[in-house]
């Protein structure tokens, strides 16, 4: 299981292309092999944030958003995964407009779309859940039903998400094995975001269940901070690196 950043824990410093380059660098330097990219300013062409890839020395696995955003502009994501040699085009959450069970039956369709466009670019879709995704839904819970509904859809787990729905962690991962095509390890202690393995989340047998379902990629996220943010991901890439090895 490769190991990296979620690049939106650094949304602040994104904000130029010089501030990329910086960041890719020093995430590479704390021992990230790979990326997951994520609200990096607009005002960074796609092909600076290549260039900055290649010089770090980092793959991009992903170009991720919220779904209605890459709904918007839909042109613009699969553009900027393509320069950087993204494999899946991850969209998150179920939109509230379709939070009902034929808004459900409207979101496969609208997903299916999606995930013919990215095919013909060679992409591949992923969904991203958050924690209410997991809340019933017109007598189903809407993330079984959209992977169920849409067999050829990885699923990008959010770990943080995963544990505040409830969910057995390690129970859920191995029952989605083959599925699962990146997690996101995030944390948080009394009500703010912490180093991953720092906070109240009960990582117990998280990271042996994501080897024995043969999750290929792993990135550890924290997009606020009360410390040095590249401190914070190194603690957390350090950590999870640890717990990978002791397994």
């Amino acid at each position: 299981m490769k190991t990296g950043v979620q690049i939106s824990s650094l949304r602040p410093l994104l904000l130029t292309p010089e501030q990329v380059t910086d960041a890719f660098a020093r995430v590479a330097a704390m021992g990230g092999s790979v990326a997951q990219l994520q609200w990096i300013d607009r005002a960074v062409p796609a092909s600076a944030i290549a260039r900055a890839l290649d010089d770090a020395g980092l793959v991009s696995v992903s170009v991720q958003d919220f779904y209605e955003s890459v709904r918007a502009d839909r042109a613009y994501y699969l553009d900027l995964n393509r320069l950087t040699g993204g494999e899946w085009l991850c969209v998150s959450r179920v939109p509230d407009r379709l939070k009902s069970r034929e808004g459900l039956d409207a979101y496969v369709r609208e997903l299916r779309a999606l995930a013919e466009e990215a095919a013909a670019l060679g992409q591949k879709l992923c969904f991203h859940p958050v924690a209410a995704d997991y809340e019933p839904l017109g007598g189903v819970c809407p993330v079984d039903f959209l992977l169920d509904s849409l067999p050829e859809m990885g699923c990008c787990l959010d770990l943080y998400h995963l544990s505040r729905s409830g969910a057995d962690m390690p129970a859920w991962i191995r029952a989605h094995a083959g599925r699962i095509c990146m997690v996101h390890f995030k944390d948080a202690k009394d009500g703010r975001l912490v180093p991953a393995g720092q906070g109240d989340t009960d990582w117990r047998g998280v990271v042996p269940a994501c080897l024995e379902a043969g999750v290929p990629y792993a990135f550890v996220e924290q997009e606020t901070w009360d410390a040095d943010p590249f401190d914070c991901l190194r603690q957390a890439l350090d950590w999870l690196n640890g717990q990978i090895a002791r397994r």
